[in-house]
């Protein structure tokens, strides 16, 4: 079986991140007023920031970030697909953009669970004082 490493797998994810960020930089160019464009821009701070923890050390503060930020969006955007942060672009292009940032987004959850529970298993001993198997 092919064992990825560590560090390929946590860069792997920061290019995740890095293309989150690119897909709000594409909307970003279309934000109907202000406030949408503001937004936007956090977002993609939000995701570069993110990505550079990831690329750099890949910290258990790093990847529950990623986590929750992720769950949020998908919490967001998922009950209601019509909802675009004012947000106009092409008929076509929205829905594709959406669900392509959504994808992406419970992939980077899956995996920041995954790491979390592999290197954090076992604490489960120190918290409640008996041997895990």
């Amino acid at each position: 079986m092919l064992r990825v490493g560590p560090v390929f797998g946590r860069r792997a994810c920061a290019a995740l991140a890095l293309s989150s960020a690119g897909l709000h930089a594409a909307m970003l160019g279309h934000a109907s007023n202000v406030v949408a464009g503001v937004l936007l821009a956090a977002m993609i701070v939000a995701c570069v920031y993110c990505a550079r923890d990831l690329w750099m050390r890949g910290t258990l503060r790093a990847w529950c970030v990623v986590g929750l930020m992720n769950m949020a969006m998908i919490a967001v955007h998922l009950p209601a697909p019509v909802h675009h942060h004012g947000v106009h672009t092409a008929a076509s292009q929205q829905p594709t953009l959406m669900m392509l940032a959504t994808a992406i987004a419970a992939v980077e959850v899956t995996v920041a669970i995954a790491v979390l529970y592999y290197r954090t298993r076992g604490n489960a001993q120190l918290v409640s004082g008996r041997p895990t198997r």
